[in-house]
């Protein structure tokens, strides 16, 4: 078999499901999957209904699976707008600076660069194009990396983002959930680590939990841990206890024990060991909930940024994230795609000026989305007439109009 300019969606055992633009030297079958059609070429050494039996299999396993996709958000960018005059540490790292243009780009602490600028993470026109793009894609929402409720650093903004973003989640249309950074309180120098965790769980609590788009499973809410890295084992027990209900507690892959009795699963991450430490955690990990990962590489910019952190790569682009899609896919449910924009870690989905929206197709071909580029176009207009009319009331509540028929056309 011999072909031009091809590329697939799925591969098994030969055959390949390919999209309906690329071209092959003989006639292919055409198929549908969930609102998409495909092109299917037929291996020569494997018979047709073969493939046909995976296809069903493959359609009958998104059906009944349910499958879910959220995006992992960081919630800690910061504009001189916003930050008193100066850009946002995430910017900048120790020694970058967004107002130099280097090589025609702004000089940020990362390889990939916003496709709508740096931007600060509670401004409501950029948390509107951003969820809006995800909605286009058919993410279902967003694992906010939250900070908790203490009084140091940048947390406190930190934590006023992550409620602009749930707010945005609810003009979009999209639930979220949170993702506790409990190594906060390490940084912090909180001298009563449990007493302030009980605290950040009670905040959550009462204000996260009973929001109708809070992110459910096994019928209560989800509730992720970023570790644990400081409150372990049987302190997680006073944690959650006053906690009702108790929530569905998930901590990083391979880390369940440290989590208390309560704890119910873990959500896989990236890590050195790549495809190999994904499959030893997919196929001997004995937990009751696993959420899997996707994610595009990991290409971190600490030793260029002059910040610590770890000092390991794995590669960037289309192939690393199909093979962690693939992977999740056969395993789980429910997948995290890590990162929607962590920049200073190099694990972005969201389109950049080297990659556009080569991610977010991906992800809207794989889901099914009934949205198309040309939603993405517009959701991009309205954000740039957003910032160039932000003055004009009328203008703004046209804009509004537009958006929120955008997000909800096809609910």
């Amino acid at each position: 078999m011999k072909s031009t300019n091809h590329d697939y969606l799925l591969k098994y055992n030969g055959y390949l499901i390919v999209k309906k633009t690329f071209l092959y030297q003989y006639e292919p079958t055409s198929v549908t999957v969930h609102n998409r059609t495909y092109l299917v070429v037929n291996n020569p050494s494997f018979k047709m209904k073969t493939y046909l039996i995976f296809l069903l299999c493959y359609h009958t396993f998104l059906h009944s699976h349910a499958l879910e996709v959220y995006v992992h958000m960081m919630p800690w960018f910061e504009t001189k707008e916003t930050n008193d005059g100066t850009w946002g540490q995430h910017w900048t790292m120790a020694n970058c600076n967004p107002d130099n243009i280097i090589d025609g780009k702004q000089d940020i602490a990362s390889f990939y660069h916003p496709k709508i600028g740096p931007y600060a993470s509670g401004d409501p026109d950029v948390i509107d194009w951003q969820l809006g793009v995800m909605k286009t894609a058919g993410i279902a929402g967003v694992f906010i990396d939250w900070p908790g409720t203490t009084e140091a650093y940048d947390y406190p903004k930190n934590k006023e983002n992550c409620e602009a973003i749930i707010a945005g989640t609810e003009r979009a249309g999209l639930k979220f959930a949170i993702v506790y950074e409990d190594n906060n309180l390490r940084l912090a120098n909180v001298p009563d680590q449990t007493g302030q965790a009980i605290a950040d769980m009670e905040y959550v609590q009462s204000n996260y939990f009973p929001k109708e788009n809070y992110v459910r499973v096994n019928d209560v809410p989800l509730l992720m841990d970023f570790g644990p890295q400081v409150v372990l084992w049987e302190q997680w027990d006073d944690v959650l206890a006053p906690l009702d209900p108790k929530p569905t507690f998930l901590t990083l892959w391979n880390q369940h024990q440290q989590g208390g009795s309560y704890c119910e699963g873990e959500f896989a991450w990236v890590w050195v060991d790549f495809m190999q430490g994904l499959e030893r955690w997919y196929t001997t990990q004995d937990v009751p909930v696993k959420i899997g990962v996707a994610y595009p590489g990991f290409q971190p910019f600490y030793t260029n940024g002059g910040w610590p952190g770890p000092g390991y790569y794995i590669d960037y682009g289309v192939d690393t994230f199909r093979q962690t899609w693939e992977m999740a896919l056969q395993y789980t449910d429910i997948i995290q795609i890590c990162t929607w924009n962590d920049y200073g870690e190099g694990t972005i989905v969201e389109p950049t000026d080297e990659y556009d929206t080569t991610f977010v197709d991906i992800i809207a071909e794989a889901t099914g989305s009934k949205y198309t580029h040309d939603d993405i176009d517009e959701l991009t207009e309205i954000y740039f007439k957003r910032k160039q009319y932000v003055n004009n009331g009328t203008m703004l509540e046209l804009l509004k109009n537009q958006y929120d028929a955008l997000m909800h056309k096809y609910d």
